[in-house]
């Protein structure tokens, strides 16, 4: 994917996508009832902001790294999938309660509640691309808190491991945007048992249906992780074996449990996508020169002045 440096991503041509064959595009509404009734009394708070005695800010533009692509069908609102923006407004101490809300944070549904009471444009949070929704997380503590963010960074030189600090400015953060070429449904080949995969790329409302997936399940200590394959389930349309014929939707976990790893990579590579912008490379520890390369941490002081 080409990479943008510095600048907002050019809007591309947009790709007009049927969400409605995804099996699984409802699965937000199935979420616990008192979880989706707080979530959904968030997704109006923005509108009353306008309306309310005190309005402190008003809606900045923001450039979505998907260019708006893969939103039509979901939304009408021209900035979104004409010229590739979203318009959001300020954090408030609403949103910070949110953060503070330990059910919101187990439960996976607090970035779309508050992504949800601060998007001023017309689109439902629960419909974000997660490509996009970790870059506008940044930029909302940008226009939030300040561009500049200091975290700190431990060395991971085995004979210093000192910590040190590193401030970033967010609208200089680097980051790719998704290439012009993709469309949905993804159709996939695998290279070895032949099957082809169609799907689609995750939404915010897919990560709530795998909380819900592993809500109900006794773990026990020896439980082996099932997010890689729930990660494929709910974002799958079909799959068709080599004859043509489609493998009901009850066979599919058994399907993605077994096939080879040369499947299941490609399936990887064709479905995951990042934008790259919380990544950060040849950071040079002050104590002992070694370089450090990672992530940007995110905690809870992420939305903090």
């Amino acid at each position: 994917m080409p990479e943008n440096k510095k600048g907002a991503p050019k809007p591309p041509d947009v790709t007009e996508i049927d969400l409605s064959k995804a099996k699984n595009f409802e699965a937000a509404s199935k979420a616990d009832p008192s979880l989706t009734e707080l979530a959904e009394k968030s997704k109006t708070t923005s509108r009353k902001r306008k309306t309310g005695k005190f309005n402190f800010s008003s809606a900045e533009a923001i450039p979505l790294p998907s260019g708006g692509k893969l939103y039509k069908g979901v939304t009408d609102d021209e900035d979104v999938i004409k010229h590739g923006h979203i318009r959001m407004l300020p954090m408030t101490i609403k949103e910070e309660e949110i953060l503070s809300t330990q059910k919101f944070l187990k439960a996976g549904i607090a970035t779309r509640m508050i992504l949800d009471s601060c998007i001023d444009s017309d689109i439902d949070a629960k419909d974000i691309l997660l490509f996009d929704s970790n870059f506008l997380m940044f930029y909302l503590r940008s226009i939030s808190y300040g561009d500049e963010y200091t975290f700190n960074i431990q060395c991971t030189n085995p004979s210093c491991e000192k910590k040190f600090e590193h401030t970033v400015l967010i609208s200089e953060l680097p980051f790719e945007e998704l290439s012009n070429d993709i469309k949905e449904p993804i159709k996939i080949k695998l290279p070895k048992s032949g099957y082809t995969v169609e799907a689609i790329l995750p939404r915010l409302y897919h990560s709530e249906e795998i909380y819900m997936r592993n809500r109900n399940k006794r773990k026990g200590t020896g439980d082996k992780d099932e997010r890689l394959v729930d990660n494929l389930l709910v974002t799958t349309i079909r799959i068709i074996d080599n004859d043509g014929n489609e493998v009901p939707e009850e066979d599919w976990q058994e399907f993605y449990e077994s096939i080879p790893g040369i499947d299941s990579g490609t399936l990887r590579e064709k479905t995951t996508f990042s934008t790259g912008v919380d990544e950060i490379s040849d950071i040079e520890c002050p104590y002992c020169q070694q370089e450090y390369s990672g992530t940007i941490p995110i905690g809870p002081e992420f939305f903090r002045f």
